[in-house]
């Protein structure tokens, strides 16, 4: 099949390219409209017990969602002053207005000390937004943003809608300043390992055309299944990864292969037949091990899969399409632009041979002790995998923005500041049961460890939704254990109790990803070690290499 290929690339390169570049032009303009799609979400497990409570609660007593906490503060003034009060009811009354707010509740509706921070200075609004999935919700909050600012206070917006919008924000910006970091410092290095500048810059040129095409192929998956934003981080990281990784077996090969006196199109196919068949297994033994994380029910599980598979298997193709294509233009100019480097004295002494080499040396000492390496290897990569021991899992929060972002602030000082404060709390649903059976189970959840108050928030016939706050980080050892405390409290006779909120997602999450990951690790190994079976003559070796490398 390589053999085949090589000479179907060198007799048709302008048509390969003229292919890439038509891919090429399609990321650029549609495949980056990726980023306008993506959701910030994805976090939950459709058939956990927090993601039913939600249906419920929707259900049984409309929608309950905290959408946006809008923080006021002063240095000079109190919530009491009637300027700190005019300010901020009138925005609210503004607010009210608006057709993207379905409800604003505020400590001057409502006079809860829970609103009203410890020194009185600072006081915070709940804003509920209309019922949409994340991206509307989101895009809501960027209209609204301007009209939450009340004169004269300081005004921040937090809450789970804009902490999703600046975590989609920071990613964006993040990737970019990436990019543009890493492209000069990737030039620089293959400047120095192929010596010249025309080789250096084809494994970025496959690099962005596998990063393009990524994007195609996940904007095009969009429309079938929600992607988190997470697929764009793995499609960069991966595509401008195994595109330059792959680009170096095939380059490095070709030019092996000018260098031993062969005609272009020789050194091609014989490149093609080499290194292109272990980019061939090494593309499809990592998409195959990508593709065990579909096993979990999470959207950004599943966008990470998809997004890494796409990314590597462009960078596959790429490497043995349009990068042979270029080749077969270039010729020996892919030498061209030779840069002297110090170290380099090839041109000025005779070319030493591959089996006088540091690489080669160092082969034929491990085929003299295999043993004392392989045991040697092995320690040390038990080594570096030791701290995975002691390895917490955690939620997705605020704490994942920079320090000054407006939705992790206020997080942060509605934890420190507000009389049981919180921006996520418990919501416990209990159904069928009278009000005086719900007090009684109010009572007994009150003094779970922990729990700070229980409030009752939302009554609709037999319907009753508890408002649990806590001490601590939604994310914190302390919320985690107080909704499994919650969750084993026998339910009031002849009702049913459902334990959600943001706390709930992430215990769910944690316990999802526990029960399926010995599962996916299974089918990874199995996966590859078939391909390699098939791929290669001594396939349990390299297998057993790449379970204690994954490790």
């Amino acid at each position: 099949m390589f053999l085949w290929w090589g000479k179907a690339v060198v007799r048709f390169p302008w048509t390969v390219l003229a292919l890439g570049a038509a891919l090429v032009l399609i990321g650029a303009t549609w495949g980056t409209g990726l980023f306008g799609v993506v959701s910030g979400g994805g976090f939950e497990d459709p058939n956990s017990e927090s993601a039913r409570a939600v249906e419920r609660i929707n259900a049984e007593l409309g929608n309950q969602d905290v959408d946006i906490i809008v923080l006021y503060s002063s240095e000079t003034a109190t919530v009491d002053d009637p300027a700190f009060r005019e300010a901020v009811t009138s925005t609210i009354d503004r607010l009210r207005e608006r057709p993207e707010v379905v409800r604003v509740t505020s400590w001057y509706d409502t006079p809860s000390p829970a609103l009203v921070s410890t020194d009185r200075r600072a006081t915070y609004a709940v804003v509920q937004l209309q019922p949409g999935d994340e991206n509307a919700k989101t895009e809501a909050f960027s209209q609204l943003r301007p009209a939450l600012d009340a004169p004269g206070l300081t005004t921040r917006a937090g809450g789970v809608v804009p902490f999703l919008h600046e975590s989609s924000e920071q990613t964006v910006k993040d990737i970019t300043r990436a990019e543009l970091l890493s492209m000069p410092v990737l030039l620089v290095l293959l400047v120095v390992i192929f010596g010249g500048l025309v080789a250096a810059l084809l494994p970025l040129l496959i690099g962005g055309l596998a990063i393009l095409g990524g994007f195609v192929a996940v904007r095009l998956l969009s429309y079938v299944q929600e992607i988190s934003i997470f697929a764009i981080n793995v499609i960069t990281l991966l595509g401008l990864g195994m595109a330059i990784d792959y680009s170096l077996f095939v380059l490095s090969r070709f030019r092996e292969e000018l260098a031993a006196g062969h005609r272009v199109d020789v050194a091609l196919r014989r490149t093609l037949t080499t290194a292109g068949r272990t980019v061939l297994v090494s593309g499809l033994t990592i998409a195959l091990a990508l593709a065990s994380l579909l096993i979990f029910p999470q959207v950004f599980l599943r966008s990470l899969a998809l997004g890494g598979i796409s990314a590597v298997l462009v960078a596959m193709l790429a490497s043995l399409t349009v990068l042979p294509a270029l080749l077969a233009v270039l010729g020996p100019r892919v030498n061209a632009g030779r840069i002297p480097l110090p170290w380099r004295r090839s041109a000025r002494r005779p070319a030493q041979t591959a089996a006088e080499g540091g690489w080669a040396r160092l082969a034929r000492s491990v085929m003299r002790r295999p043993v004392r390496y392989a045991v040697a290897v092995v320690a040390l990569l038990l080594a570096l995998a030791m701290p995975s021991l002691r390895m917490q899992f955690g939620g997705y929060d605020e704490r994942v923005l920079p320090a000054d972002a407006e939705a992790r602030v206020v997080a942060e000082q509605i934890t420190a500041n507000f009389p049981e404060g919180t921006v996520g709390p418990i919501q416990v649903l209990v159904s069928g049961a009278s009000a005086e059976a719900v007090r009684e189970f109010a009572a007994r959840a009150g003094e779970v460890p922990g729990i700070t108050d229980v409030q009752v928030s939302a009554q609709r016939g037999a319907s009753t939704l508890l408002t649990v706050t806590y001490q601590g980080e939604p994310t914190g050892k302390l919320a985690q254990d107080a909704v499994r405390a919650l969750r084993e409290l026998p339910p009031p006779p002849g009702a049913e109790v459902l334990v959600g909120g943001r706390t709930a997602m992430d215990v769910d999450l944690m316990d999802s990803l526990a029960s399926r990951l010995p599962w996916m690790a299974l089918i990874m190994a199995s996966a590859t070690f078939v391909l390699l079976l098939n791929t290669s003559s001594p396939p349990a070796k390299g297998e057993s290499e790449n379970l204690v490398g994954g490790g």
